[in-house]
């Protein structure tokens, strides 16, 4: 891809959800992809609002946290599907019925279309992953994310679902196929 340039994808506008339970890679993935420095990608994690609450009010437990730096995600979320942008990346649990919904709503609205890729880690691996970042959560609510994502894992048939090593070597590339420089282009 030519520098400047700005990704256009065949066929239109696209969302990448980046699924998983908490802890299970779906920053460092994200990191990494955005890391590329392709032009036209949006990426969108939770964790880039923590940040910015946390520069901004000292060191505040990210329990009490948390409503205020998930509400603030999910407008930046739907802001950024019903935006211009050509690529949008989302990194999120995704095992909540009514917010899948309300994502899918939006892309459909937005005319994006959407490729899930869901990272399939294991709940002991996960835990270790929200360990090493110091962003726990409560066992009663990993626990549900658990069994909300053992139902998604059973009931997704379009979606890519892969392990961790796979996800090491994935690329922008590999989850929008085919991006191109925008025409004059330098």
């Amino acid at each position: 891809m030519q520098s400047g340039g700005t990704l256009i994808r065949p066929g239109g506008p696209v969302l990448v959800v980046i699924g998983g339970l908490p802890g299970s890679g779906k920053t460092t993935l994200l990191r990494r992809i955005l890391g590329e420095g392709v032009p036209g990608v949006v990426g969108l994690d939770s964790e880039q609002v923590t940040e910015r609450v946390r520069r901004a009010g000292g060191s505040i437990p990210y329990g009490l946290l948390r409503p205020l730096v998930h509400g603030w995600h999910r407008w930046r979320v739907l802001r950024a599907v019903g935006g211009s942008a050509p690529v949008v990346l989302l990194t999120d649990p995704w095992t909540r019925p009514a917010w899948r919904a309300v994502v899918l709503a939006a892309a459909r609205g937005a005319g994006r279309s959407v490729e899930v890729v869901l990272l399939d880690a294991a709940p002991g691996t996960a835990r270790a992953g929200q360990l090493a970042r110091d962003r726990t959560i409560s066992a009663r609510a990993f626990d549900r994310h658990v069994a909300r994502w053992q139902r998604l894992l059973a009931s997704q048939r379009d979606a890519v679902v892969l392990d961790r090593a796979a996800a090491d070597r994935l690329s922008l590339g590999d989850l929008v196929p085919c991006p191109v420089s925008a025409p004059g282009a330098r």
